[in-house]
């Protein structure tokens, strides 16, 4: 039975500088996956544990390998670039170099019943043969540019994949060889031979997967939709395996600017060779899958019910399976990685790809492990020998042994997690299984890559402190050791949390509105992602995130018109993501000293009745304090504040004042003088009517109404004789209205 073990946080290792951390957990497949793996395997269930042995048994000092082939006595040989050299190594590890040909890559190697070795060169398209101890001869020139793959028959005749034509030659004991099938493709990359004694190819850049008889009689068993049907593998049972590309791949990515032996792209008759898996049409093309998994499932297996289509750049390598009944399934799907080798192996099927060198394992139950992540770029080779594995690698070209026991040791590092700010780190917590086994580390600093600036790996402690200084970029790094004696146990690491504070950044106050006298503002209520109201208390509000239902941002507040309202509004933030309350201050323009008008407020936005202050200018201070999230002000970790001061704005309560002045009577008409006055805010609106008729418009001298006091002048239209009545009124800006009459008599 699985015993796991939490280690729980019993103290903090620094002083808090906020009230709630952030918490950088790491517990999936996918979390765990982005570290650096160091002899540890990860399994489908998000577990870290010592993976097999991986041991170097030869470097052959070369680029990079990119085929091999073993004999009956266990003998390995390896075919290298870009140098065009074949090496030897034998069942000690002992390797010695049996050719260096006029070539740049050997592409193909394939050994006979008789342990005569057969080697494919590019780009001269030749093969030749290295009997025991003798000198390499050519056996084979079928007048093509590229040999990409080669494999024996069941009645040991030679089968040459081709390119660039992509025909697939037979070839006798002799040397005599004719075209075997013409296919449709431009390369043959892959070959293999069922157990049936049928040829099965792989080609570029239909990405085509061709079953062909002895007679010559093709049958394409799967178009791919891809580039490239990279490798084969046919497991005992008869299933064929292929790990089919959405780019070129016939070559690991290179970090020196030479020739890729790989099919990439045709330019007139010939081919342009690239490095890398470099984008070609294949990338715009479609996976067609046949699937029996119900609809939506986009797993590990889809077997065949219905037919569909899904885009390949979701997908750069996808493994598939064919059964010897037909049916296609598709056993994994790689997003960021490129498959180059197939190895069924111990009821499993091994595959190895250019990222980190990685070597994974899927059982029949479609569970994937990351056995192997090697020392170099990338795995090129899988190869079975007896009962042992191994392994060839590129960047640089060595041969590894994939053993059965266990590593002693292993660790594994995390990426470098970016706190975005300086940064204080609570108690580190694991669940693990023989937690006693596992030594965890952490090193800190303020670049985003680790070099000598940064603080040394520090021991994590039992209780889970961390000793780290404070920094904004943290790394973790967990060694696992198996027991002692002869019952040694592997450990295993299932997720890991480190809780960590930033710094407290002091608010930022970028802006402080004063609203139009007469416009209020009051709050709306928040509203849960469904539509409904946000609660206010706290437990539910967790409850609520627990059950996906979040919390929408804050909606500005509501406007209305009111008598007399006088309305601010303001912006703040914090990089902490601190809640913030604000308190609001104001004075007289001639004053010093600033007065409180509220405070502990959570809205950015306050009103007030116009009557509540005497009638004058005043300036308003508003304060954003993180004190919500953060202990209390006067601590060394205590909350920080920020402020910002509005433009001077008026209150004004009083009406403005008009006086009449008769100047004239001439011919029934009237002309009168008006003194308009306001003795805090100017006037923006006048009107005269004449025996309650219309209000109409009237202009001060200088033509604009734009001062606290203004003089106007009113000449009526004739009147009759009699008792006439002229009336006044003008507005300030806090919309007060000042009224004024003047009865007149006509002769």
């Amino acid at each position: 039975m699985k015993k796991s073990f939490w280690l729980l946080p019993i103290v903090l290792a620094v002083p808090l500088l906020a009230v709630t951390p952030s918490f950088w957990e790491i517990r999936t497949y996918e979390d765990f996956q982005k570290g650096k793996l160091s002899n540890l395997s990860l399994t489908s269930d998000d577990r870290l544990i010592l993976a097999p042995r991986y041991d170097m048994t030869f470097d052959t000092q070369q680029t990079l390998i990119l085929s091999t082939a073993a004999d009956s006595k266990g003998n390995v040989y390896l075919g290298t670039g870009h140098d065009g050299k074949v090496f030897k190594v034998d069942p000690t590890g002992q390797g010695v170099l049996i050719a260096d040909l006029n070539e740049l890559d050997i592409m193909a190697l394939a050994v006979d019943s008789k342990d005569a070795l057969y080697v494919g060169a590019s780009p001269n398209g030749k093969v030749y043969k290295i009997e025991s101890g003798a000198q390499p001869k050519e056996f084979f020139d079928p007048g093509t540019k590229y040999i990409w793959s080669m494999v024996f028959d069941r009645q040991g005749r030679l089968l040459v994949g081709t390119g660039d034509k992509g025909v697939i030659y037979r070839v006798g004991a002799d040397g005599k060889g004719a075209p075997f099938y013409d296919t449709d493709e431009t390369h043959i990359v892959s070959l293999a031979v069922d157990r049936d004694g049928n040829v099965i190819a792989g080609g570029d850049p239909k990405g085509y997967l061709y079953r062909i008889s002895p007679e010559g009689k093709a049958f394409v068993l799967y178009d791919s939709g891809l580039r490239e049907v990279h490798a084969l593998a046919i497991g005992s049972d008869g299933r064929i395996f292929a790990a089919v590309l959405n780019g070129s791949a016939s070559s690991p990515s290179l970090s020196a600017p030479q020739s890729n032996p790989g099919p990439a792209s045709e330019d007139g008759g010939g081919v342009t060779i690239t490095i890398g898996a470099s984008a070609s049409v294949a990338e715009a093309a479609q996976v067609v899958e046949i699937s029996t998994e119900p609809a939506g499932v986009d797993g590990v297996s889809l077997g065949t019910a219905s037919r569909r289509t899904v885009g390949t750049g979701s997908a750069r390598s996808v493994i598939l399976e064919v059964l010897p009944t037909g049916e296609v399934n598709t056993l994994w799907r790689l997003k960021d990685e490129m498959v180059y080798s197939l190895l069924p192996h111990d009821g499993r099927l091994l595959f190895s790809t250019g990222t980190k060198g990685r070597i994974y394992s899927i059982d029949d139950s479609r569970n994937t492990t990351l056995l192997v992540e090697s020392t170099e770029e990338q795995t090129t080779r899988l190869i079975e020998v007896g009962n042992r594995v191994y392994a060839t690698s590129s960047n640089t070209g060595k041969l590894f042994g994939l053993g059965d026991a266990t590593s002693v040791s292993g660790s594994y590092e995390s990426i470098v997690r970016d706190t975005n700010a300086i940064s204080s780190w609570g108690t580190m917590s694991w669940k693990a299984e023989n937690p006693a086994q596992i030594q965890f580390l952490t090193r800190t600093g303020n670049t985003g890559v680790p070099d000598k600036t940064w603080s040394d790996w520090a021991t994590v402690a039992a209780t889970g402190a961390v000793s780290s200084p404070v920094a904004r970029f943290v790394q973790w790094k967990a060694v696992l050791t198996s027991g002692a004696g002869a019952n040694r146990v592997s450990p295993s690491l299932d997720s890991v949390t480190l809780p960590y504070l930033q710094q407290n950044f002091r608010p930022d106050i970028t802006s402080v509105d004063v609203l139009p006298p007469g416009v209020a503002l009051a709050k709306v209520p928040p509203l849960l992602s469904n539509g409904s109201p946000a609660p206010t208390d706290p437990a539910l509000i967790r409850a609520n995130v627990r059950a996906g239902l979040q919390q929408s941002s804050k909606a500005p507040p509501r406007r209305s018109v009111e008598k007399g309202a006088q309305s601010f509004q303001w912006t703040a933030t914090d990089r902490n993501q601190d809640s913030l309350s604000y308190e609001v201050y104001y004075r007289g323009e001639s004053e010093r000293t600033w007065k409180l008008l509220k405070k502990g407020l959570e809205e950015s936005f306050y009103t007030i009745n116009s009557d509540a202050l005497p009638d004058g200018t005043y300036v308003l201070k508003v304060v954003a304090s993180d004190s919500p999230s953060n202990p209390s002000a006067g601590t060394p970790a205590g909350a920080l504040t920020a402020e910002m001061e509005s433009r001077p704005f008026s209150i004004d309560n009083t009406p403005p004042t008009v006086k009449f002045q008769q100047s004239a009577i001439t011919g029934g008409r009237v002309r009168v003088a008006i003194d308009a006055s306001d003795a805090t805010s100017t006037l923006n609106q006048s009107e005269i009517s004449v025996d309650t008729g219309p209000w109409q418009s009237l202009f001060p001298g200088d033509g604009i109404t734009d001062s606290k006091s203004e003089t106007y002048t009113y000449q009526s239209d004739i009147l009759p004789t009699g008792e006439h009545v002229i009336a006044f009124r003008t507005y300030d800006q806090n919309d007060n209205v000042g009224i004024g009459k003047l009865v007149v008599r006509i002769p």
